[in-house]
């Protein structure tokens, strides 16, 4: 597999896209979890298990399609086994584009996804990189921890109490 990623035309396009111009290295502001529940139309808990990259219509650019089997929805269809999320980026015939604060995903990796229909009814993450939450066990006690900050638990209840809202 080539891993060129800076291919003309697709590097220029690649270095204007993550902002070049001195933002290259800046981060994306974090958004609340009770913000990213009430902009998004699914919030699930899973497990990635699919990683499918594409060209658009036109061959401008590379989106890649991550599916996570749901173990538990939070805001969504609750009889939903799978998600497909769609992220912009990935690597097809070894031309690869990389988009700053967007959301990066791997396989088997276990994940809070925070997602809304844009206008093609297709799912896309809310507020970038800030929609994927990364899940991990703890080492010493094997809780299941949110991006090493909080446990699983208090998200899913933090998430439910807004969804539940009566004023939603």
């Amino acid at each position: 597999m080539n891993h060129s990623y800076c291919r003309a035309p697709h590097c220029a396009a690649v270095l204007f896209l993550m902002g070049i111009t001195g933002s290259l290295f800046a981060q994306a502001p974090q958004a609340s979890v009770n913000t990213l529940a009430q902009q998004a139309d699914l919030v699930v808990v899973g497990k990635v298990v699919d990683l499918k990259a594409g060209w658009n219509s036109d061959k401008s650019r590379i989106f890649t399609t991550v599916t996570v089997a749901v173990d538990q929805t939070l805001k969504g269809d609750p009889g939903a086994s799978s998600a497909s999320i769609l992220v912009p980026g990935g690597e097809v015939d070894g031309v690869g584009e990389l988009y700053s604060h967007t959301a990066q995903f791997k396989k088997d990796e276990e994940v809070v996804v925070f997602a809304r229909k844009d206008k093609q009814g297709r799912m896309r993450m809310v507020s970038g990189e800030n929609g994927k939450l990364s899940v991990n066990r703890d080492a010493a006690t094997g809780v299941r921890v949110v991006s090493g900050e909080r446990t699983l638990d208090e998200i899913t209840r933090q998430v439910k109490s807004v969804v539940e809202a009566p004023d939603r």
